[in-house]
């Protein structure tokens, strides 16, 4: 999981700040969210991110090499769930069940076709992250979060971030940057427009973060929220939590 701040605050948190839909008051206080049903990912998606996407998915070798990605995807995702039963805590009805009811409430709210396993690893890194691959064999995604973000963020920040995630699972990132990067490969041995794909394809795996920053957005409900969280990732303590200084700073380096 990237976190895109100064691109993503002074754009996104200024402008919702004066919006009536979400609230920017203090997160102390669990809010009911609001179910966004039927929701689609082209709704929320970066304008790049959403571009590339539809270019990508209309281009004509698409059918037969998104079939042989999700393959490669699934054989690395069935091993990814091995390694994560035997190295990770499995989030359940049972098992950390708060945590649990945080998963289905965020998936609710995105209107998620099938709610993600969750696992929680241990590490010193805050940190989240998903193969962002809905799969055909079945089986539900998965959504990893570290032991340092849960001690490290309310929540309420917990559950932004774990939206953040859905929102790769929703764009499928996994499969259209792949798919992408296949369609660009011809052109990187060429002077100048290789180096001009390579840019290209960087641009895009940079608005793919700010689609599920949008995302998170969408899930918190609230602006303090997703500004807490990203404060206490960047700031690499729980003790940080002024966000509007934060959000102040993002402006400071806008100027």
């Amino acid at each position: 999981m990237k976190y895109s701040l100064f691109l993503f605050l002074a754009p996104v948190l200024q402008t919702t700040n004066t919006a009536v839909a979400f609230s920017a008051e203090s997160a102390s206080v669990p809010k009911p969210r609001i179910s966004l049903k039927g929701i689609d990912a082209s709704q929320f998606r970066h304008p790049l991110d959403r571009d590339l996407t539809s270019f990508v998915q209309n281009a004509p070798f698409t059918g037969l090499a998104e079939e042989g990605i999700r393959a490669s995807l699934s054989l690395v995702e069935q091993g990814t769930r091995l390694d994560l039963l035997s190295s990770s805590v499995k989030v359940s009805p049972n098992q950390m069940p708060e945590l649990h009811a945080t998963m289905e409430n965020a998936s609710r709210v995105l209107d998620m076709e099938v709610v993600p396993e969750l696992y929680v690893q241990s590490s010193s890194q805050a940190n989240a992250f998903t193969l962002a691959l809905q799969g055909r064999d079945n089986k539900p995604p998965i959504v990893v979060v570290t032991s340092a973000l849960l001690d490290r963020c309310t929540d309420e920040e917990v559950e932004a971030i774990i939206g953040h995630e859905l929102g790769h699972l929703k764009c499928s990132h996994s499969l259209y940057l792949t798919l992408g990067g296949l369609a660009t490969t011809p052109l990187r041995g060429l002077p100048l427009l290789g180096s001009q794909a390579e840019q290209l394809l960087q641009r895009w795996r940079l608005a793919a973060e700010y689609s599920c920053d949008r995302a998170a957005l969408l899930v918190a409900q609230d602006v303090n929220v997703v500004a807490g969280a990203m404060l206490k990732l960047f700031a690499g303590t729980a003790r940080a939590t002024n966000t509007q200084a934060f959000i102040d700073q993002s402006k400071e380096y806008e100027k």
